[in-house]
């Protein structure tokens, strides 16, 4: 059955959803008044404290925008659906000033506390464009009941996000038969890149954190956790502001007491102030040794969140057919001025389409991979040997090992799959893989590197060279806290010519009585397919001549990617435009921020490892880039330029939907194609259907691919948005009929062995169709559920508008020439590899030195 149509979870509503919806603003008091009084001139007021008190405890302020714009105070920082109590609000500030400000101060900032200071304005509708729709499907929503399964449950108010979006968040949580609680979370979104405007809704899972045995540890996110809290102890007397339905956030994460860490609530100000409102906050060591006591209680309700990869007793991922059983509730729910889009219409490619392609693009293998349960290497055929042959070039890689495991099984991999022209010279890993030390210097937590310094500085290649460093799993109880030295690999070895990847020890702990290292089984049977994964890492900057177009092909396919940090995180905070081009198979570099000269990837890893960029005038440098590229490359017959939206349009403002002028394009030279993934919901979950209208029969929704527009348009204009979607991988082995919540039949086709012994489709004797087989299984709340996500292309500028098909066609297929991977990726190739970049050379941990 041909799967032609893709739905997004989209609703599709009418003005009179949002005519009664109301909003009201409030900036932020004082604001300069309140600067002043605090430390140096030059210092701002400590407004995280207050900001996250009023996170906590009034659920009412659904927003909390910047406290200024332009320089002058933001009048909405504040954004509630009901006005609160001026009385409260002083109260708060009060109680903040005490906290936060020296004594000395509190006088002369009491008038400014006062109950006639705070001031609410009804919000005029065009303000609450974006807001009031979500707002309103959300408050709807919350009225009713739901099943999933045998679990029934309401829907809470989460807490406040941005401007245009409303989490909700089932109650009470799922039981699984071993004691886990699990819950489901609905953000929902007004998606402004469309007209009409739409309502986008995103499933997703919330494991929560339950202690299974004695020994079971309960670790934080290593930055921070944002604990779900639901009734607190009711404060201020008789006044009740905290609501049931709704839950708000608090922030734990660890403090550092000599050699160990040690659990807190992260803003010890917050607590201070809290204590002094007679709020009560359970102490958190108490939470983390038995949450349970936390859950579903007469008290306060804390939910403390578990990391993506821990096993939770609940899988990651939300299922299509556990969507579908909602999505046809809220539909039978809603207002009839809302309407669940209609399913989008896949684009053909065939004919000339399809001939444009081949013309331009190579065929390559795809690579055999281990067997992942039996840790067995595959019989790799010549053509794939060549290839591999090709890409690795005689290179020679550094391995930096800790056990005889992992390198025995590096060098087996490296000969197995690249005979000859792959060399790995072996050293032990001389205190790499060591945790890092962390000291308090001037009141700042300080990464003591240093040894990683003095390794680059004494093993220093002449030219950059590839590297893999053998580490402990970042959940290894020696790397706690902040002690896992990867980030500080990636970002400080290239600075001496080093480009590491890291491959992870099979030691997950070491046996308590014993003192011998435990094996994680999970690890150790991947063990050949990490080591493949990270050989291909190691040689992928380094392969110059990309196998991607044939000799027919003049084409540019360049893109654009820019790599940040701010100064919360580093020492320096930057913006490092990223420009990688492909002409003729040759990967070339810009750093159009640096200089106008094209780099090999190796190089410019270490550059930009090395120094950082003052901010420039960004629309100039956007301007060069432009130039650069038409110039560079004027005897091509086209140039593609690929743009990560949510990246990039902060500083390239042409970007954002509210400033693009189709008739004022910054080049007429240039294919310039915006990509957005599903950063800050702007592109919607779905799933694929055989129909052209969902009709909810069980079973229906189906994995796809391909590229999808609406059903009544056509690929003709200026900002169309088309979803791409990618093809399944090979590994995810995943029905597309599974559920979490309930029973579920899988449809196969039943076998049989023939002459030779092999197992085959048995087929029906009358009519020679394969026969299908109806498998049924009880609910599967543990498997992690993974599905291709779907990605928002929109041609932005084109000197060829005549050919957006071919445009959106392209850059949906280079997707899938990712030659280190069998899947489909998450964006078009050159803009994998310029997002890459950040991985490969800058610091992702929270301080850079």
């Amino acid at each position: 059955m041909s799967i032609n149509y893709y739905q997004p979870i989209y609703l599709e509503f009418k003005e009179a959803l949002v005519r009664d919806i109301t909003g009201f603003v409030m900036p932020f008091p004082n604001l300069k008044k309140f600067n002043t009084h605090y430390g140096e001139p030059e210092e701002n007021a400590p407004t995280t404290s207050l900001l996250n008190t009023i996170r906590l405890l009034l659920p009412q302020i659904r927003v909390i925008n910047s406290l200024t714009v332009n320089g002058e105070p933001n009048p909405a920082t504040f954004l509630a659906y009901e006005e609160v109590d001026p009385e409260i609000l002083a109260l708060i500030f009060k109680r903040w000033v005490e906290v936060c400000y020296p004594e000395s101060e509190h006088e002369a900032l009491k008038p400014y506390c006062s109950v006639d200071q705070f001031h609410w304005t009804q919000v005029a509708p065009n303000h609450l464009e974006f807001w009031a729709p979500s707002w309103a499907i959300a408050w709807e929503l919350s009225k009713h009941e739901y099943q999933l399964g045998e679990n029934s449950f309401k829907f809470l108010f989460g807490p406040g996000r941005s401007g245009n979006t409303v989490e909700l968040v089932s109650w009470p949580p799922f039981p699984n038969a071993h004691g886990h609680r699990a819950s489901v979370a609905l953000v929902i979104s007004t998606q402004s890149d469309i007209d009409p405007k739409k309502i986008n809704l995103h499933f997703q899972m919330k494991r929560w954190i339950v202690k299974q045995g004695k020994d079971s540890d309960i670790r934080l996110e290593k930055r921070t956790t944002r604990c779900y809290v639901r009734r607190l102890r009711s404060w201020l007397g008789d006044y009740n502001l905290l609501q049931p339905n709704a839950f708000t956030v608090l922030e734990a994460n660890y403090r550092r007491e000599g050699s160990e860490y040690v659990p807190q609530w992260k803003n010890r100000q917050v607590n201070q102030i809290l204590e002094r409102l007679s709020v009560e906050i359970p102490n958190i060591t108490d939470v983390l040794a038995n949450p349970l006591n936390f859950l579903e209680t007469d008290q306060t309700d804390i939910l403390v969140p578990a990391r993506v990869y821990q096993k939770a007793g609940w899988g990651t991922g939300f299922t299509f057919e556990d969507e579908r059983t909602l999505l046809e509730q809220i539909k039978d729910i809603l207002p009839p001025s809302v309407v669940i889009s209609a399913p989008w219409k896949k684009i053909s490619v065939d004919g000339d389409l399809k001939k444009s392609i081949k013309q331009r693009f190579k065929d390559t293998p795809n690579i055999s991979r281990p067997k992942s349960s039996k840790n067995e290497l595959p019989n790799i055929e010549k053509e794939l040997k060549v290839f591999l042959t090709e890409r690795a070039n005689n290179l020679t890689i550094q391995v930096r090992y800790r056990t005889e495991e992992v390198r025995d099984a590096l060098a087996l991999v490296a000969k197995h799959y690249f005979g000859d022209s792959l060399n790995l010279e072996f050293y032990t890993s001389e205190g790499l893989a060591d945790p890092l030390v962390e000291i308090e210097r001037n009141g700042r937590t300080v990464i003591i590197d240093r040894h990683i310094r003095e390794f680059g500085q004494q093993n220093q290649p002449e030219h950059p060279m590839p590297m893999i460093v053998e580490i402990l799993s970042p959940d290894h109880p020696r790397y706690r806290g902040n002690q896992d030295p990867k980030p500080y690999l990636k970002s400080i070895l290239p600075k001496y010519n080093f480009i590491p990847q890291c491959i992870l020890s099979t030691e997950k702990a070491d046996n308590n009585e014993t003192g011998e290292a435990r094996t994680d089984e999970d690890l150790q049977q991947n063990l050949y397919n990490r080591a493949l994964a990270a050989i291909l890492d190691a040689i992928l900057p380094f392969d110059l001549n990309y196998p991607l177009s044939t000799p027919d092909d003049n084409t540019v396919y360049a893109a654009l990617y820019v790599s940040r940090r701010n100064q919360r995180t580093a020492s320096q905070s930057f913006n490092e435009p990223i420009v990688v081009a492909i002409y003729k198979n040759e990967v070339r570099v810009l750093l159009p921020q640096r200089d106008l000269h094209f780099r090999t990837m190796p190089d410019t890893i270490c550059e930009l490892a090395k120094h950082r960029t003052s901010k420039l005038n960004w629309d100039q440098v956007i301007s060069n880039m432009l130039t650069t590229l038409s110039q560079t490359y004027s005897a091509a017959d086209d140039i593609y330029l690929f743009v990560h939206g949510q990246n990039a349009r902060s500083y390239w403002t042409w970007l954002q939907d509210s400033k693009f002028e189709p008739d004022k394009p910054p080049t007429n030279k240039i294919h310039i194609i915006r990509i957005r993934d599903n950063m800050n919901n702007e592109v919607p979950q779905g799933y694929g259907l055989a129909t052209k209208q969902e009709t909810f029969i069980k079973g229906a929704a189906s994995f796809t691919k391909g590229i999808f527009i609406p059903q009544n348009c056509d690929v003709t204009g200026f900002t169309q948005t088309i979803l791409s979607i990618a093809e399944k991988s090979d590994t995810n082995k995943l029905a597309k009929e599974m559920s979490r919540y309930q029973a579920w039949i899988s449809r196969t086709y039943e076998k049989e062995t023939n002459k030779d012994g092999k197992l085959i489709n048995k087929r029906d004797a009358k009519t020679g169709k394969c026969i299908i087989k109806n498998n049924a299984h009880n609910p599967s709340p543990r498997k992690d559920w993974k599905a291709p996500q779907p990605r928002a292309h929109n041609i932005l500028a084109t000197p060829s508008p005549d050919k957006f098909q071919l445009h959106h066609v392209i850059t949906h297929y280079l997707r899938s020439r990712h030659w280190w991977t069998s899947a489909e990726c998450e964006y078009p190739l050159p803009l994998s590899l310029a997002e890459k970049h950040k991985e490969w050379c800058f610091n992702d941990a929270e301080l850079e030195n």
